[in-house]
Formats: C-alpha cells, structure tokens, sequence
C-alpha cells in the first residue's frame, strides 16, 4: 500500500486541523502540520520522504524557492491566489472546499479514488448520541463500545429497523453514553438514514415549542456534520431546511415575547440559543431600519439568518462564543481559561467563516461579507479598539443585535424575566455604540423593548 506523507502549511490552526482530518480520513495520510513558510522549508530540508505539499498562498514562495534550490519534484499544491516564476504547483480557490483538495491530491499523486474508499472510515465510525435525536428508526445496525482490559467491545444496541425515541436516547447518555458506533460498510445507509429522518423530522407541523427543540437538534447536527465534512450536498440540504425552518418559525410567531422565551432555555445549545435569538430580534428591528419593501426585509432576514448560522461555525465552545470583544479575550487569556490555540480560533473565526461560507451554492449576496465584518474588522481579524462606520450596513446592524443577544443570554433567570433582562442587556450599548450609525440600532432596541404607554 502506498505511504502518503503529506506537508500542510496553514497558519490557521482550526484550518489546519480541519484539512489535516480531511487529509487522514479520505487517505489514510500521514500529515506534517507546520504553521509558517520556515517550519515548513525546515520539514523539507529533514524529511526527504514527503509526498506532497499543501501551502497556503503567503507560505508558496519560500517554499517553491527551496524546492527548486534543492532540485525537488515533489508535488505542490497552494491555497489561494498565487503567481511565481517557477510554474511547478497548483492552485486550488481558498473558499475552502475540502472535496477541491481531495480531487487535486489525488491528480498531484497519479492516484485512483477507489484506491483509498476502504481507508476513509475505521471499522466502527462513531456518532454523538445526539445525532440520532431527529430519528425514530435505525437506518443500519448501532453499537456501544465498551472498554476492556482486553481491548474495546463493540456490542449491538439497536438493529436495522428498531424504532426509538429521543427519551430513550436521553437514557443512554444519562449513563456517560456520549457516542455509538456504527460498521463502516454502513456509513453510506446511516447518512442517508440520518439526513432523511432529520429532514422530514422538520417538516412535521408541530407547536411552536415543539419546533424550537426540534430545529435546535437540527441545528447541532448540521453544525457537527459541516465542520466535519465541508460544505457538501448532504450537509447542504440539512443547513439550507434548518435555516427555512428559523425563519418560518418567526415569521410565523404573532408575538414574539414567547418565541424569546422558548429560545432562551437553557437546554438548548448555547449557540443555536445565540444565533435563534439574533434572527428573532432581527425580524423585529430590520423593519425599522428603513432599507426597502417587505419583499427587500424578507431578502434581509434571509441574510441576518444565513449569517447567524455560519458565523461563529468555527467556534466549538461555548466559552468560545461568548467572547465579544479584545477586552474579553484578553481578560479570558490572562486568567488561563482559553489557550492559545483558542484565541487563535477566536481571533480568525470571522475571516475563516466567511472564506468558508463562499463555497455554499446560491449564497445571498454580501453574507460573507457580513459574516468577515461581523465583529467590526474589515479583515475578519480580531476585534477592533475603535468602531469604525465603514463596514457594511447590515454589519454594523448585525453586530450590535449580537452583542444584545450575548448579552440577554448572560444574565440569569432570563425566559422568567425577559423584559427585565432586555432593558438591563441594553445598558452598557447605550454607552458602548457612539456612532450614529451604531446608536440608531440601539434606539430602535430600546424602541421594542421599551413598553407602549396608552
């Protein structure tokens, strides 16, 4: 069997890491991570067993110039746009499409895809319990795995065809149940099984409660699976049906007291809870930003939805996407909460996201552009000292509704005292948000949450 060795320069560790999975998984590859141009040419100069290399643009050129004067062939690829004089690479679009690599590794190493289908999976392909919260029958067999002194036991929970329900799901987890298993062969039966139940499982007319949890569950599956996967058709149909079914359900809601209410429990994930609740006050306040017609408001919260949900699609943690400014961070570092892998997720989420987000099909116009803004950086780096007003509108609008929604979410006992939590959420933005630009979202805020005297 051939041996594939891969160098990968990112400086991005989150990037990294997810190419580095993806590299693994589809080729069974033994991947050398290095962050800089001069790791990357110090693993060239020791390692003559290297197969491929895989460099982000700002990182091609060193590289190129030590291959050539070492008299190198080895195959390269660059992310990104990149010109050079030594014409011995390719280049594979930085939106980062994970199937756009896999297609040029292959191409750069003379290899067949059928050669590595048998490696992509181990003989037993773990799945979080809660991937299986929107299904009610087992697509393929399911296992548990238990840990021996011998070595790991896979034994059969659930047959093909068993049916279940998300209680007894709950069961299993309550007894430190965090995963089960399915055999590799099945990996193809249980995603169809997977995305079909879970779609149609959105599809259901339920109560408005109902539906809340319901899309909350879809939305950390999809989350889970685009993360893991990439943007692909699979994962594409579960996020485009979760989004449509965010914004049917505010659009729908008469009042949207209750609606704040059922999204801030706190048994939903705190991200879904984070995102559901900018899309609901943003389809509140888009109407009296004055940008256009219903059909043009409509078109907007498509958009405030799209970027919700893609936005923070590189921050895992809770902790993580709590912090909202260089104030936080750095207060968060200096404590030893986060390490310094973490603020490098935090500080790149943004540009990363939006770099991601432009390989989605038919994607609204100026999502990514919103999404790389969203923290009040041109760049998608970090966060700023100073506001500026020279982002995008819907940016700036997006930003301050967000801070809004991390703030409500952090104030105890919210859903019992939300009108409460939402005048002292708007404090410290009044003092925050100076620029007219700024100020004018929060005086529509304090407009809605502010009760109508008769």
């Amino acid at each position: 069997m051939v041996i594939i060795k891969i160098l990968l320069i990112e400086p991005s560790e989150s990037i990294g890491e997810l190419i580095t999975k993806n590299l693994q998984r589809n080729f069974d590859a033994d991947v050398l991570y290095a962050q800089n141009a001069e790791e990357g040419v110090e693993a060239i100069k020791s390692d003559d067993e290297i197969s491929l290399i895989i460099a982000r643009n700002l990182s091609a050129a060193p590289i190129l110039n030590c291959l050539y004067d070492l008299s190198l062939k080895t195959p390269f690829i660059v992310i990104g746009d990149f010109e050079h004089v030594y014409k011995k690479y390719a280049l594979v679009s930085d939106q980062l499409r994970l199937e756009e690599i896999n297609r040029l590794v292959l191409k750069a190493l003379g290899l067949k895809k059928e050669d590595f289908d048998h490696l992509k999976l181990p003989d037993y392909v773990p799945f979080p319990v809660k991937h299986f919260y929107l299904m009610s029958k087992s697509p393929c067999d399911v296992y548990i795995k238990l840990l021996k002194k011998t070595g790991d036991e896979y034994v059969k929970r659930l047959k093909q065809g068993d049916s279940f329900a998300k209680d007894d799901l709950k069961k299993y987890e309550e007894f430190g149940v965090g995963d089960f298993y399915i055999l590799k062969e099945s990996y193809d039966l249980f995603m169809e099984g997977l995305i079909a139940q879970t779609l149609n499982s959105l599809k259901n007319v339920r109560s408005m409660e109902e539906n809340v949890e319901v899309i909350g569950d879809s939305y950390v599956i999809s989350s889970d699976l685009m993360r893991a996967l990439g943007i692909t058709p699979v994962c594409i149909a579960l996020v485009n049906q979760t989004i449509q079914s965010m914004k049917t359900q505010i659009l729908q809601s008469p009042k949207l007291g209750p609606l704040l209410k059922k999204i801030l429990e706190d048994h939903l994930s705190y991200s879904y809870r984070h995102s559901y609740l900018i899309c609901a006050l943003s389809y509140s306040l888009l109407p009296k930003m004055e940008w256009g017609s219903q059909d043009q408001q409509a078109s907007l919260l498509e958009k405030i939805c799209m970027v919700s949900y893609f936005h923070d699609i590189f921050l895992d943690q809770e902790k993580l996407v709590r912090i909202n400014s260089h104030e936080e961070l750095r207060e968060e570092a200096k404590a030893g909460r986060i390490s310094a892998r973490e603020q490098e997720q935090i500080q790149n989420h943004a540009h990363h996201a939006a770099t991601f987000v432009q390989g989605y099909p038919r994607l609204p116009q100026g999502v990514d552009v919103i999404i790389k803004q969203h923290h009040g950086a041109t760049n998608g780096v970090g966060f700023p000292e100073v506001l500026t007003a020279a982002i995008s509108p819907l940016a700036i609008f997006f930003m301050v509704v967000e801070d809004f929604a991390t703030r409500i979410l952090a104030i105890e006992n919210t859903p019992e005292n939300l009108a409460q939590s939402m005048r002292q959420a708007l404090v410290p933005l009044k003092e925050k948000y100076q620029l007219p630009s700024y100020r004018k979202i929060v005086t529509e805020i304090e407009t809605m949450i502010t009760p109508k005297k008769s």
